[in-house]
């Protein structure tokens, strides 16, 4: 009976085993497909992200140009091609104070334009994140069911494994207590 049994239980038991593990690859499949979507939809992200932060640190510095350009033309344009070692003693210190003006006109309006880029650098990094917690968390979320479906079926496929081990070997003694024993006290 025990050979009968360690047979039908070795059957059900590689049957389980090998149910487990076409579920295994197909989990696998998914949270394979499901990490590498997670991590596409980052670099997207903060390849956009890059993108329009880059996008601010050119329009600032093509706002503190053209600030310096309409600055130096409204305060030291009549001095465009002087050389100040040749002028009298009152033009310098009209060139000095011109000059003067001019940075320190020139620094207001160059941090006014880094403040506003770091407003907007700061509003972008806002946006990406607050997309990133509601689009990404949903695919995480699906990555982190599925890896966690993978190590209850890792399990699942030990037990089966061991089932079927413990079956067969249950079949194999039972087979060996069958066997006819030839060995007579013959004459």
């Amino acid at each position: 009976m025990g050979f009968l049994l360690g047979a039908f239980g070795k059957l059900q038991a590689g049957a389980r085993y090998r149910s487990l593990q076409a579920q295994m690859m197909r989990v696998s499949s998914r949270l394979r497909r499901a990490s590498r979507d997670v991590a596409n939809m980052e670099k997207m992200l903060d390849r956009q992200q890059k993108s329009m932060t880059n996008a601010i640190s050119y329009q600032s510095m093509a706002e503190a140009n053209a600030a310096q350009q309409d600055l130096w033309n409204s305060n030291m344009s009549k001095y465009n091609g002087v050389d100040p070692s040749t002028l009298n003693k009152d033009q310098q210190a009209a060139y000095s104070t011109a000059q003067g003006l001019f940075n320190q006109q020139f620094a207001q309006v160059k941090t006014n334009i880094e403040m506003k880029a770091a407003m907007q650098k700061e509003q972008i990094e806002n946006y990406f994140q607050s997309i990133k917690d509601t689009q990404l968390e949903a695919l995480k979320d699906e990555e982190d069911s599925l890896q966690l479906e993978k190590e209850t079926l890792e399990t699942q496929i030990q037990i089966a494994k061991q089932d079927y081990e413990a079956c067969k070997e249950m079949e194999k003694q039972d087979a060996q207590m069958l066997k006819p024993s030839y060995t007579g006290g013959g004459q």
